[in-house]
């Protein structure tokens, strides 16, 4: 994902000079990345922090009896994506996006379910519209069973080659919205040199890009 966001951030026609930093691993789940997004903003001083949710809080444990729930319930999950906006908001350098999870296909396997998943999405956009953080729309940019390439691999949980270009380019679409949006750095970019590099371009202003 790196490599594809790098060219595509330098591909993309905005006034600033893209750098993609982050952690050399994934998080287990949201509780870490809440518990360290505080250091983390210290530590690279992002501008935009793209928070991409993986899928560990939601595989299901099976009792003996044949029953399942998710490793965390959706309250909790809540609780940590308001401690990551929180993180981010005392930041005044950094803006957020919350991307939403991609489908899965309930028929290739049993711990991660579609429909877990897509409560998951309505809390976090729930969370984005109220807290005003842009929401980057992976539930729609990944189709299940799309009429062309495939978006899932084989195993109908991680995404294809295909799949990782189209998140790849709804991420640099959001972080590039997100660097327009923020305050903070459309004033900044606006007193850069004579006149305003940003003259006739709109900031966004909805919450969610699909």
């Amino acid at each position: 994902m790196r490599v594809r966001m790098v060219d595509r951030l330098e591909a993309a026609d905005v006034p600033f000079r893209p750098a993609v930093v982050g952690c050399d691993r994934p998080f287990p789940g949201l509780e870490s990345v809440a518990d360290a997004m505080s250091e983390l903003l210290q530590t690279f001083r992002p501008h935009v922090a793209h928070v991409a949710v993986g899928r560990n809080d939601l595989r299901r444990s099976f009792e003996p009896d044949g029953t399942s729930h998710p490793a965390r319930r959706l309250a909790d999950i809540r609780r940590d994506l308001n401690r990551i906006v929180d993180a981010a908001k005392q930041s005044a350098d950094t803006d957020v996006v919350l991307a939403t999870a991609p489908p899965v296909r309930d028929d290739l396997q049993e711990d991660i379910r579609d429909d877990d998943l897509d409560r998951l999405n309505v809390v976090i956009r729930e969370v984005g519209q109220r807290r005003d953080v842009l929401v980057d729309r992976w539930d729609r940019v990944i189709d299940r069973c799309p009429d062309g390439a495939d978006h899932l691999a084989t195993d109908g949980l991680a995404l294809s080659p295909d799949g990782l270009d189209l998140v790849a380019a709804s991420t640099t679409t959001a972080i590039v919205d997100a660097l327009l949006r923020a305050e903070n750095p459309w004033n900044r970019l606006t007193r850069i040199g004579r006149g305003s590099p940003l003259e006739g371009i709109p900031r966004p202003r909805h919450p969610e890009l699909s």
